[in-house]
């Protein structure tokens, strides 16, 4: 008999306009229901858009889940993962994983909910993206090799319990957060004790999304995307980082180093000649290693995530154990 749990659903968001973010949220709870689910919504590093999610919230009916909009100081991913993981998640529920642009059709987290039930050595599972240029062939890729898609997936309630209790964190400031946690799961938490395992992690190609306004060209997509490839190349340094710390050195996951900046730049001190092989192949990859050099603020993230608006549905049974 496979033990279903409730679900946690985070969806985290930064820079979307509120028409796409409240697309998603209601996306995600026409998903969840049936379910005994809270979603999160977790705003890092806009303020403003949390306030303006806040009062959608409020305003809009909600019949099958609890809501809550949390504004996190310091804008960064990784950072709301973290908070997500050590102060929100609330223990015993499978979380689900979602971007703030990435809309859930109507059975994918049921699917993969399912895909969690196949194995008792799984620990999480992820979705393939339905739309963009490339969606095809990762699709594809992700289903004969593996692999974890930051935009939608989930982990199992006693893995998220483990990386609680254990004390893992991304690095501050990392652009390649789902490659990380995919690693982490593969590794089953201890790279010392366990081989990277890619059944751990159930690639389901049922399980989809839909992104609002992925087709066409303009200007400010157009930068957008050239952001994204300096982004993509400091990305290929972090793998390569992450794959000499995990694989290689086989070091503990929870004493990574606190920031990305500390991740990249000791392996690159460590292997100069990878590193230049890298910047070969990508002079955008030179310039990322450079742009880290530069020393971040990183105190916004000392202060806790604020519960903006709370839409509470109460369900005989479910978990009682407190936010923070």
């Amino acid at each position: 008999m496979v033990k279903i749990f409730p679900w946690a659903v985070a969806i985290i968001a930064a820079r979307e306009t509120i028409d796409t973010l409240a697309q998603t949220i209601r996306a995600a709870e026409e998903a969840s229901a049936g379910k005994d689910a809270i979603i999160d919504v977790l705003v890092n590093g806009n303020p403003d858009l949390a306030r303006q999610t806040g009062a959608w919230v409020q305003a809009s009916p909600w019949a099958g889940a609890t809501v809550r909009v949390w504004s996190i100081p310091r804008g960064d991913k990784a950072h709301a993962w973290n908070e997500y993981v050590h102060r929100i998640w609330q223990s015993g529920r499978t979380a689900f994983f979602l971007d703030g642009y990435a809309q859930p059709v109507v059975d994918a987290l049921a699917r993969l909910e399912a895909s969690l039930g196949q194995d008792g050595d799984v620990l999480g599972a992820t979705g393939v993206p339905s739309s963009g240029r490339s969606a095809l062939s990762l699709r594809e890729r992700m289903v004969r090799e593996g692999g974890f898609h930051g935009n939608m997936h989930a982990i199992t309630a006693d893995a998220m319990m483990q990386l609680r209790a254990t004390g893992v964190r991304l690095p501050l400031g990392l652009y390649r957060t789902d490659s990380l946690i995919g690693a982490i799961l593969l590794f089953r938490l201890d790279p010392a004790s366990h081989r990277w395992d890619r059944r751990r992690i159930v690639v389901n190609p049922e399980a989809t999304w839909h992104v609002s306004g992925a087709t066409g060209l303009s200007f400010k997509k157009a930068v957008g995307q050239f952001k994204r490839r300096l982004r993509q190349a400091q990305g290929d340094l972090e793998n390569r980082a992450v794959r000499d710390y995990l694989s290689v050195r086989r070091a503990p996951v929870n004493a990574m180093p606190k920031t990305a900046r500390e991740l990249v730049l000791s392996w690159i001190d460590a292997n100069p000649g990878e590193a230049r092989h890298l910047y070969m192949g990508n002079p955008f990859r030179l310039y990322a290693a450079n742009k880290l050099r530069a020393p971040q603020d990183w105190t916004a993230a000392e202060r806790a995530p604020e519960v903006v608006c709370e839409v509470k549905r109460e369900i005989a049974g479910a978990p009682t154990d407190a936010v923070r």
